[in-house]
């Protein structure tokens, strides 16, 4: 958008000390992206003369805003030429403006090259006036532009029809057609003038409108391929032809008025003070009324051993007012393969819990962690390789597991009996021994939970510690009960550990059990941290 980007370059600026040139700038369309700017002081001028000179820019329509804008010229003068669609209003505005008025002669603002193609407010001149941006609307009495007014609108989910005041020039073959100019706008703050460039950033959709053949008739149209639940801007301009040896100069605009689309599956429905004018068609076939699209960005984090927080954004086409959000979570069972390994000999890499990156300020740590672990790798020994294929097999399946318990959660077995051994060495580690499975036991689902929020979070309470939840938000609008929420957007969390879980419950017994060994015994956790895959004992 060349506006935007013009305005965070050059928009804090509040004195030229020398003078401002606009030349061939064909992308322009107005000068407002200079909205501090407060004084051109003139210590040099173009040709010695100038301290604005604004020459051939095809586009430019307005200078500022001159209802919020001051400025000021001191020393010099203006020149404007080839500028077609800047009308003479605009310039003779920033002369009483700027106090420059009185310094430039007829040559020098040159009402033949400025304003040729605009449908301007002019009163005299030898100007004949084509198409254009019009400034503000006025009463035809006085020689200038009138305001048009809408007298009806009709809605739909995906159209609207818009009817406006039939527009009557004193000489009625001077109006050649209207243009109507739409575009979303989620805020009711736009003019013709804002966001807008002549390259096509954030311009205006634009329509024309034939006369209709009936001078009764009151000119209208049809804005299609909407997007429901949308609201939009909307104006409308007069395109007249006038001959200024005539003294004849007139043309008619709209005020900007902001019309929302019906909801998907919803009927008519006309805007306020305005007559219902039902629009003529053939039979169509009745359009489907789409429920929402899926909630964007899930991301999540567990700030506690029992609590998740959920965070989404809106669907990208709501198709009617969100009323809801209807979240699901289901705890999913930890999957039994991982018990094939044997994790005392080979380590064990623990899952985390720990939260989506974007909600932290960044990453920077964990960037330079990986950038080191890339730097330089040794040659692997033989034993080295075959860990390392046993840690890609069991990758694997733990890839596998991933898959599969997104369909069907499978059942952790709460018991284990465990026995440790001790070795003659300072550490130990004992594997419990790999649960039973009886064959034919039904494996029961975890209760699936849900709630419904009016607000684009969620927080999940009175979940198990360090347990991997599937979570699953939909979007409803106000259609729901009939075309049904959005598809589903899910993200996967875990809850933290809870810090004393894993504790042995009461004291370790012991016997023993041969010359150079003893038994030991003890209690496996009651509700532990996940699945028990080995004890560590240490002596």
């Amino acid at each position: 958008n060349l506006a935007s980007e013009l305005q965070s370059s050059l928009g804090l600026i509040e004195t030229i000390t020398g003078f401002l040139k606009i030349k061939h700038s064909f992308a322009l369309v107005s000068l407002s992206f200079f909205k501090n700017l407060k004084l051109i002081r003139g210590d040099s001028m173009v040709d010695g003369n100038y301290t604005l000179y604004v020459l051939d820019n095809q586009n430019l329509q307005q200078l500022w805003d001159w209802s919020h804008h001051v400025l000021s010229i001191p020393v010099g003068k203006m020149y404007f030429a080839f500028n077609p669609k800047l009308c003479l209003a605009e310039i003779y505005r920033m002369e009483e403006v700027t106090g420059t008025k009185g310094r430039q002669n007829k040559a020098e603002i040159n009402p033949r090259t400025n304003g040729d193609r605009a449908s301007c407010e002019y009163g005299d001149g030898d100007i004949r006036q084509l198409r254009g941006p019009l400034s503000e609307p006025c009463h035809p009495s006085t020689g200038k532009t009138q305001t048009l007014r809408f007298i009806s609108n009709v809605t739909e989910s995906d159209r609207i029809f818009l009817k406006w005041e039939r527009y009557r020039p004193p000489e009625y073959r001077d109006l050649l057609s209207f243009i109507v100019y739409y575009k979303e706008s989620p805020f009711q703050n736009v003019s013709e003038y804002v966001g807008q460039d002549a390259c096509g950033a954030q311009s205006w959709n634009v329509l024309d409108v034939e006369l209709p053949l009936s001078s009764e008739q009151a000119p209208g149209v049809a804005l299609l391929n909407l997007r429901p639940w949308t609201q939009y801007a909307i104006f409308v301009r007069a395109i007249t032809l006038t001959t200024a040896e005539e003294g004849r100069n007139y043309g008619a605009q709209s005020e900007v008025v902001y019309i929302r689309t019906m909801p998907a599956g919803k009927g008519l429905a006309r805007g306020p003070g305005m007559p219902v004018v039902a629009p003529q068609r053939r039979a169509e076939t009745p359009r489907v009324r789409p429920a929402p699209t899926v909630p964007r960005d899930v991301i999540s984090m567990s700030n506690s051993s029992s609590h998740i927080v959920v965070r989404w954004k809106p669907p990208t086409q709501r198709n009617g007012n969100i009323t809801y959000y209807l979240v699901l979570w289901q705890q999913l069972a930890e999957d039994m393969e991982l018990y094939v390994n044997d994790y005392c000999h080979k380590g064990l890499k623990l899952p985390t819990s720990s939260a989506d990156t974007r909600f932290g300020d960044g990453d920077g740590p964990e960037v330079e962690q990986d950038a080191e672990e890339r730097c330089c790798p040794c040659r692997p020994a033989d034993g080295q390789l075959r860990m390392e294929g046993e840690a890609e097999s069991f990758q694997k399946k733990f890839e596998n597991f991933l898959h599969n318990s997104i369909i069907i959660p499978r059942t952790p077995k709460r018991r284990r009996d465990v026995v440790a051994v001790t070795s003659p060495a300072n550490a130990s580690s004992a594997e419990p021994p790999v649960p039973s499975r009886a064959g034919g036991e039904p494996k029961p689902d975890f209760q699936i939970f849900e709630d419904k929020v009016v607000r684009d979070r969620a927080v999940l309470s009175r979940l198990r510690h360090f347990t991997e939840y599937r979570i699953d938000i939909h979007a409803c609008n106000h259609a729901a009960h009939t075309v049904g929420c959005s598809a589903a957007t899910f993200v996967f969390a875990r809850t933290m550990p809870e810090l004393q879980a894993d504790n042995i419950p009461g004291n370790v017994t012991w016997e023993p059990a041969g010359k150079n060994s003893v038994l030991l015994r003890w209690e496996e956790p009651r509700n532990p941290n996940g699945l028990i895959l080995k004890y560590e004992i240490k002596y």
